[in-house]
């Protein structure tokens, strides 16, 4: 389920970072700026008109919104973007932010390609977390 307000998918997309890098010296100010500037370019990108003219009438997209995390990887997003491509998902927006060495891509992909998500971080080396399914009503 996805949080209904835009502050609880940021506290939940922040809390979810949070927990993925605590004890590596991240401060929770560093994850809340990051975290708030992903989901800003994300805003930005994919407004709600885009999704309603990528969503046939009549039958809503469940969409997964999707934070990758990884360590020493500056590159995240181009190499999230070719394994992804490589496992027959094109992705539009990435949105990316960086704390040290530590490294946040934040995503929104249609529910059906969980599956190709999770082997493009498996490959990558990188932590998945799921923030939320929903319709992208």
């Amino acid at each position: 389920m996805v949080p209904s307000r835009p502050e609880d998918l940021r506290r939940t997309v922040a809390d979810r970072v949070a927990q993925r890098v605590a004890g590596r010296g991240v401060s929770r100010a560093a994850i809340d700026s990051a975290v708030g500037s992903v989901l800003a370019a994300l805003d930005a990108r994919t407004g709600a008109a885009e999704r309603a003219a990528a969503t046939p009438a009549g039958a809503p997209a469940t969409m997964l919104v999707a934070a990758v995390t990884a360590r020493s990887l500056p590159d995240l997003a181009s190499r999230l973007r070719s394994a992804l491509g490589r496992e027959g998902l094109t992705v539009g927006s990435i949105g990316i932010a960086a704390a040290g060495m530590h490294h946040v891509a934040t995503l929104e992909v249609p529910a059906s390609a969980r599956p190709a998500l999770e082997a493009a971080c498996r490959t990558l080396g990188a932590q998945l977390s799921i923030v939320g399914e929903g319709s992208a009503a």
